[in-house]
């Protein structure tokens, strides 16, 4: 193997730093070249992200929403302390960037543990979408205990101005077996959008040596901040879908399939929050991570975005969402997005194919 000229290294090296990456460094390197690669793991990226600010800033305003709302939420307590905990968890992360991210020679079991730990460290705010989306079940009704869900029949006269009917009920002629399964299957891609446009902005483009790629901070951020546009109107704009309305269920044909509809049904007994309806977070979310991602990553953006329009759709006709949470859905995910964008410099980044 041939001697890497030190001049070479250290422009390597300094390459590195400024596109917020690690350089490993040959055997040839000087003493000088690793401490530069040192200060890199420290420095070369902020040891805080835009993100985890919007975290914390998030978590806090709920907060202080259920403590103005305190007698009106059945248990307010423990949201309090798990907000508490998450401000807490937060601020104690390691910074980003820190040297025990960087080690020389790991055998392949630390290695491992050591990628999976700093994945966690960058990713950990797409496991709080689920705390977030769950505690609005206690949270919907908070601001106006007297007149619960008011905002759900301004939806109903809505859908009927646009579309003359009910979305659930004219494409209520439209159920079968083949077409539930395909619709079903593209509201469970919802989960594919968001784990997978996370995995593919962490790992980057092709030729991308070290994680997290440059296009991650942008993907994620504009993603978390699409969820959190929609969540908190929640609480001012309580409205159920129209899979809560016995009256207008009751007439409807049952979904049939075999696969992905008893799945979904199955997550939606289980983990559906009453109330979460207007805009769909499932469409902010998901159309923030596909216009994140495509600041980098055009062609995995244009492969999500297949799926997420077949997932906006499949929110109506599923019936967990009225006809126009969708387009309120999808603002909220194109203001995450230019706002994730524009924070992190994605907005002016080139569009890359990966």
């Amino acid at each position: 193997m041939k001697n890497v000229p030190m001049e070479s290294q250290d422009s390597r090296v300094a390459r590195e730093r400024a596109r917020g990456g690690f350089a490993i460094v040959g055997p040839t390197a000087t003493e000088e070249t690793k401490n530069v690669m040192g200060r890199s793991s420290r420095e070369g990226l902020r040891p805080w992200a835009l993100l985890d600010g919007a975290v914390i800033f998030y978590t806090l305003l709920t907060a202080l929403l259920v403590l103005a709302s305190y007698e009106n939420i059945a248990n307010p307590l423990p949201i309090l302390a798990l907000h508490a905990l998450v401000v807490l968890f937060v601020l104690i992360l390691p910074p980003r960037g820190a040297r025990w991210e960087t080690a020389m020679n790991d055998p392949l079991w630390r290695y491992i543990l050591r990628g999976g730990a700093r994945f966690l460290r960058y990713a950990y705010p797409l496991l709080l979408i689920v705390l977030f989306f769950e505690e609005v079940q206690q949270t919907v009704n908070a601001i106006a205990p007297a007149a619960p869900y008011w905002f759900e029949p301004k939806l109903y006269a809505a859908d009927r101005w646009l579309f003359g009917e009910l979305p659930a009920l004219f494409m209520s002629s439209w159920v079968g077996l083949p077409q539930d399964e395909i619709l079903h299957a593209f509201y469970f891609s919802y989960y594919f959008i968001l784990i997978g446009g996370v995995t593919i902005a962490w790992f980057g483009p092709k030729g991308t040596t070290r994680q997290p790629g440059p296009g991650f901070e942008t993907a994620i951020t504009s993603m978390m901040i699409a969820f959190f546009l929609s969540f908190m109107w929640f609480p001012w704009l309580p409205a159920r879908g129209p899979w809560e309305n016995p009256e207008l269920m009751s007439g409807l044909p049952a979904f049939q399939g075999i696969v992905f509809t008893p799945i979904i049904e199955w997550i939606i007994e289980r983990g559906a929050v009453s109330g979460g309806c207007f805009p769909s977070s499932h469409v902010a979310g998901s159309w923030g991570m596909v216009l994140g991602l495509a600041a980098y990553h055009r062609r995995a953006a244009l492969v999500l975005g297949f799926f997420a329009v077949g997932m906006s759709f499949a929110c109506v006709y599923t019936r967990y969402h009225h006809g126009v949470d969708v387009p309120a859905g999808l603002l909220a995910g194109a203001m995450g997005a230019w706002i994730g964008r524009t924070l992190t410099g994605g907005a002016t980044r080139s569009t890359a194919n990966s």
